[in-house]
């Protein structure tokens, strides 16, 4: 089985995980944008990104069985710029759109569901120095702990380290097309039948 996340944005964070080998063996990394890089600019480069990304793993025999995204925020924009709302959202339509041409079931997770799967229900993460809750800085701490290489440049490392955390989060996908449906609950269940002496993510113990 194998698993491709993505944490959309203008820098957008992937990883491709097989759930039955360790944590550590995640490869991850950014899609990276310029920094001027505009909105239409953008969608067409993630779109040639993850489509080379993608071709490469059939290459080597590895296509991926199913991918999640953190799913994007409806809300107001309140004090958010728009640009942090559009740069994620336009990401998110590129990718969604190769996916399907290249016909891969495909989830999302809010980042309120992950966190809760991935760090546990009653973990609090530290300030940044703006006084918010660091879930950047807490992912790319995480991700090191389960050895999971990150990219070396730490501007952008966070987006490889949420991407993963999306990985390992797979199961608490939501679908939003029914007919990925039955793949879906058949890789659900090859989760669930794995032997006893496995981990929770289906490694060897």
């Amino acid at each position: 089985m194998k698993i491709i996340a993505f944490d959309p944005s203008k820098n957008t964070g992937f990883a491709i995980f097989d759930p039955a080998r360790d944590h550590s063996a995640i490869k991850c990394g950014v899609l990276q944008m310029p920094d001027g890089a505009k909105h239409y600019f953008t969608a067409d480069q993630i779109g040639l990104k993850v489509t080379t990304l993608i071709k490469d793993e059939i290459k080597a025999g590895r296509k991926p069985d199913f991918a999640v995204l953190e799913e994007q925020s409806l809300a107001k924009i309140g004090n958010t710029s728009a640009d942090a709302m559009i740069y994620p959202w336009v990401a998110t339509s590129a990718i969604v759109a190769t996916l399907a041409n290249f016909g891969i079931p495909y989830g999302t997770i809010p980042a309120s569901t992950w966190r809760v799967m991935f760090f546990g229900k009653s973990f609090k993460p530290s300030l940044d120095n703006k006084g918010k809750k660091d879930w950047k800085k807490a992912a790319v701490s995480e991700c090191e702990r389960l050895g999971i290489v990150l990219p070396t440049q730490k501007t952008i490392s966070h987006n490889a380290a949420e991407s993963c955390a999306l990985a390992i989060c797979w199961r608490g996908a939501k679908l939003h097309a029914r007919r990925y449906e039955p793949a879906f609950m058949s890789l659900l269940q090859q989760r669930n039948t794995k032997p006893a002496s496995a981990d929770l993510f289906g490694a060897q113990a």
